[in-house]
């Protein structure tokens, strides 16, 4: 006889019935990551078997061939806290978190330092710059109210994927893989990258501009040089985590020290400049510049990163602390988050005050001039000296070199996640660099001009992709089956996860759709495709019940073989069978 196996572990099996086995296919899974259970729960995971016979019988064959499958899974962890990371560029320079259940200490608050302040560079990319001088040009100081706003939302959005990465132990990519079936998976990563790519783009075009003013040389030698000299960014990996956040923290800093004296330099209206961050209010005309403040902040492959990089601290998750632990590493993770995306936003209100008052200027003074991350320099130049330009470069060099880095790291842990594979980081930049080389050096040969339509375009991407990632983040924390009984979310939280999933999704769409040139009975059409694409595809991804909930409706075991693959119905228990 072969003993039945439950792959549910929150099944009853008090009443000593065992459930009879059904001729399905099985497929194999990676087990979720929990707090290293003992042997015997580890082997009651999911096995890879051959279809089952018509007969409900398994073959001599299967059981043998199941046999190596299951020592594997079996097998430590890789990592202490459970993490299914196959190569973690941190894993061997965790930092240590030991759990005593003391109050707040600013000591142990610096242990947790660190992954905020690497989410925190996608905020202030080239692309994000762009986008504030952009808002200084169109509507001066009157949308920081919003900027600031985002920055908030963004806090409580980055510090969900923190929460998902702390409680579990697996980042957000695993989590849709295990989750979601595989067509649907393929297509969240396919748009994972382009937005990544995209991002990539942006970064380099940015660091190749700041090159340029620095040295003079062409933009397309720049955007050369930046993608071969990412790989500098293996050498400081090899030093550990805390040597690569403190890098990483050295370079935002650069760029605030530098925006920071320029803003003290130009003497903006100090007046002008609270009632903007305090007085809610959208000047005519600004709806779609309003729109993209949000979807410049709200960045999607910092969901995954976020919820990665947390696994660098390993905590103490024994039976005893494991609680304990979580909450503590929850709580301080909250705190570093606020004050490294709250830092954000200070540097990014300095650029759009400093470019505010030196548009008023030259405005004053009847000076042609052009809004965009190119000409920065030469605005500034004119308002405040020859020097200030270096002082613009430099800044956007620093930012710009780091979120190359970041968004490497980024794509590293996205495909990890998505198809468990191990990509080491040489692997990644030489992949994504050589993918968005081509459409950089078109755009630095072509014209400058064509960079703020190339902007325009991947910041509608990533308003889309936010729009598929933000759902799976927010529904995977309100299943006990993921997150557990004690840190599921209760009814406030999933109100307000609701609340923001719509907010959001209703934002990026009216961004995508604001930028489809509606000049012909064509372009209707093609909206109206758009739109209703978007819905569809939106409303199945909100609707879909996860893999862990779906498993156990046992009425899906009599459908059609098609539309158990379609929604995901491809773990089964392993039951007893009569030899």
């Amino acid at each position: 006889m072969w003993e039945s196996v439950s792959m549910n572990e929150h099944s009853d099996d008090s009443d000593g019935q065992r459930r009879q086995s059904r001729p399905q296919e099985l497929f194999a899974e990676r087990p979720v990551a929990t707090d290293r259970p003992p042997e015997s729960s580890r082997a009651a995971e999911f096995v890879e078997l051959e279809q089952l016979s018509e007969h409900h019988s398994l073959r001599a064959s299967d059981a043998t061939a199941a046999k190596p499958v299951m020592e594997a899974i079996t097998r430590e962890p890789t990592l202490d806290d459970a993490s299914t990371a196959v190569e973690d560029p941190f894993q061997q320079h965790h930092v240590k978190i030991e759990y005593d259940g003391s109050r707040f200490s600013l000591k142990k608050l610096w242990g947790f330092v660190g992954p905020g302040l690497l989410v925190s560079q996608a905020l202030l990319d080239p692309g994000n710059i762009e986008s504030d001088i952009s808002q200084a040009d169109t509507s001066g100081y009157q949308l920081l109210w919003l900027l600031l706003a985002a920055h908030i939302i963004c806090i409580f959005v980055q510090s969900l994927a923190a929460r998902l990465g702390v409680i579990t132990g697996r980042h957000l990519a695993q989590h849709i893989r295990a989750q979601y079936p595989l067509p649907f998976a393929t297509v969240f990563w396919l748009l994972s990258e382009l937005a990544i790519i995209g991002a990539d783009i942006q970064e380099v075009i940015g660091t190749a501009t700041a090159l340029h003013i620095l040295t003079t040389i062409p933009i397309w030698a720049g955007v050369v040089i930046t993608a071969v000299d990412s790989f500098l960014f293996l050498y400081v990996q090899r030093l550990g985590v805390r040597v690569t956040e403190l890098v990483f923290g050295l370079m935002i800093t650069t760029l605030a020290v530098c925006f920071w004296v320029e803003m003290v330099l130009i003497k903006p209206d100090a007046k002008e400049m609270f009632k903007g961050m305090f007085v809610p209010r959208i000047p005519r005309g600004s709806i779609v510049q309003a729109v993209g403040i949000v979807g410049c902040v709200l960045m999607p492959h910092n969901l995954y990163l976020h919820s990665a990089l947390v696994g660098s601290r390993k905590l103490d998750r024994r039976e005893e602390t494991r609680e304990g632990a979580i909450r503590q590493a929850m709580h301080y993770f909250r705190i570093e988050t606020s004050a490294s995306l709250l830092y954000a936003y200070l540097i990014n209100m300095a650029v759009v005050v400093v470019f505010c008052k030196a548009f008023e200027m030259l405005r004053a003074e009847g000076v042609a001039y052009v809004a965009s991350l190119a000409e920065g320099a030469n605005v500034l130049s004119h308002v405040l000296g020859s020097g200030s330009k270096y002082v613009y470069a430099i800044g956007l060099l620093a930012i710009g070199q780091s979120t190359t880095m970041t968004g490497t790291l980024s794509g590293q842990y996205v495909t990890e996640g998505f198809w468990n594979m191990p990509v080491k980081p040489w692997q990644r930049i030489l992949i994504t660099r050589a993918i968005s080389l081509v459409p950089a050096l078109v755009v630095a040969v072509t014209a400058a001009a064509h960079i703020d339509l190339l902007s325009e375009i991947i910041n509608v991407i990533q308003a889309v992709v936010l729009s598929f990632t933000i759902i799976p983040l927010l529904k995977l924390q309100a299943y006990t089956e993921v997150v557990g009984p004690e840190f599921v979310f209760g009814r406030i939280a999933k109100a307000m996860a609701a609340f923001l999933m719509a907010a959001i999704i209703t934002l990026n769409a009216y961004m995508v759709v604001s930028v489809i040139p509606l000049d012909s009975a064509g372009m209707y059409v093609a909206m109206v495709a758009v739109v209703t694409t978007y819905v569809l595809v939106l409303s199945y991804t909100v609707m879909f019940p996860l893999r862990c909930v779906w498993s156990q409706r046992t009425l899906v075991d009599r459908a059609p073989a098609w539309l158990r693959w379609l929604f995901g119905r491809t773990t089964l228990s392993v039951s007893t069978v009569s030899s």
